[in-house]
């Protein structure tokens, strides 16, 4: 009979490596490992959280294009939109203003 084959050991994810806690089906980027945990946050900001290694793999392209792909938050293309204008208009008072309007509106609506 034939034995299984041995387990791999997986290399411990690096910091700044983009990876999924499958656990909690989320991507994250890595922050600091050891002492059994892989710490993660968000790659678009947001609460950081930590994951045990054996829930962490690498991100494919398609889990990157998850967290990047573009938005289909009304709110947000409207401030994005407004603060493009306000830009355009040399409105600089306007589009800081906007940007940290999308700052709020992200931590509220999207975290």
């Amino acid at each position: 009979m034939d034995k299984p084959p041995a387990p791999q050991h997986q290399r411990a994810p690096a910091v700044g490596e983009l990876v999924v806690d499958a656990r909690r089906e989320r991507v994250g980027e890595v922050t600091d490992t050891g002492e059994g945990r892989v710490r993660l946050r968000p790659p678009t900001g947001g609460d950081p959280w930590e994951a045990l290694p054996c829930d962490v793999r690498p991100a494919t392209d398609q889990d990157a294009w998850r967290v990047y792909r573009p938005s289909r938050c009304v709110e947000c293309r409207d401030i994005k939109r407004r603060r493009s204008l306000a830009l355009a208009a040399g409105d600089l008072k306007t589009a800081v203003e906007l940007t940290e309007a999308m700052g709020v509106h992200l931590r509220l609506a999207h975290a």
